[in-house]
């Protein structure tokens, strides 16, 4: 049996604003997350992925490249979630045709009322189903069938939700990269009290799940790892003005460094702070084994 065999782990990532400053370009964002999800591919896992995935952005090519490699295991070592509050702006056509694109590339899942719920296509339909039940949606019935979906508000409430449902669906996290909350760079802003990889970082470490932050690569995954006394304070990054909440959410990271065993603790240290990929991409596959079997790791050079 494969070291991961039939588990599922959660990708939890978004471009580092600060990768530049560390000296990795883009290229080796790309080439560290394909490792590394190629690696846990071939352990047996399943790979989770809430984020966006878009049919030209990288994560979904990195899919349909590792789906294409595995075809002939019969299944789809992939799953992406749509959580409601992505799911109350998608209309049937817009669903329909991402179902339609992902057909052999990644399972969809939707995350609504706590739970998780398979949908595909068929024919002119949508189906939802759960281990109670199915239904077939068309076009006329998809917006009453949303509408009707009991939610949190305001809406980052719904996404705390959802993201503590994928925490206790998946069995560990590996978390790249990750907003910052830059005031001088739009594009790094973020919703909610803080960058979600923080919040889903927590919420695994809650659980006392296996937590792998590839730190190496910046973000707020760097960050975290400093709070967490895997790196130390002087691989801070300097950086700009950030949003007020961002240092309120990292304050509270130390209260959770008693949920990684002391058996792993320097193992994740090693790992942090390590830019080598390929090694970093078994060292993760190791690391989640270990800390399932409560076993220290032996690490490589």
């Amino acid at each position: 049996m494969k070291s991961l065999q039939d588990m599922k782990v959660q990708i939890s990532l978004s471009v580092p604003p600060d990768h530049l400053k560390l000296g990795i370009p883009p290229r080796e964002l790309d080439r560290a997350l394909l490792s590394t999800c190629m690696a846990v591919v071939r352990a047996g896992a399943t790979l989770v992925y809430g984020g966006d995935l878009r049919s030209d952005g990288f994560t979904f090519k990195i899919f349909r490249h590792l789906a294409r490699a595995y075809a002939n295991t019969g299944s789809v070592p992939f799953i992406h979630v749509i959580n409601y509050v992505s799911l109350s702006k998608m209309g049937f056509d817009v669903l329909s045709s991402a179902l339609n694109e992902r057909r052999g590339t990644c399972q969809t899942f939707l995350c609504v009322q706590g739970t998780m719920k398979a949908a595909s296509l068929d024919d002119d339909y949508i189906v939802v189903s759960d281990t109670e039940a199915s239904i077939e949606l068309e076009a006329a019935s998809f917006p009453n069938w949303v509408a009707g979906l009991e939610h949190l508000k305001p809406p980052q409430k719904e996404i705390t939700r959802a993201r503590a449902t994928i925490a206790d669906y998946v069995d560990a996290t590996i978390a790249i990269g990750g907003k910052m909350g830059l005031l001088a760079k739009q594009a790094d802003g973020y919703s909610g009290d803080m960058p979600g990889i923080l919040e889903e970082s927590f919420l695994t470490l809650e659980l006392g799940k296996p937590f792998i932050p590839l730190a190496a690569y910046g973000g707020a995954t760097r960050d975290l790892a400093i709070k967490l006394e895997l790196l130390g304070t002087e691989s801070w990054i300097p950086r700009g003005a950030q949003a007020d909440n961002y240092n309120v959410a990292l304050e509270t990271a130390p209260s959770y460094r008693d949920r990684i065993p002391t058996d792993i603790a320097p193992a994740l240290a090693t790992l942090a702070d390590d830019d080598r990929t390929e090694i970093v991409a078994r060292q993760t596959v190791n690391i989640i084994r270990s800390w399932l079997d409560g076993k220290q790791v032996r690490l490589e050079g």
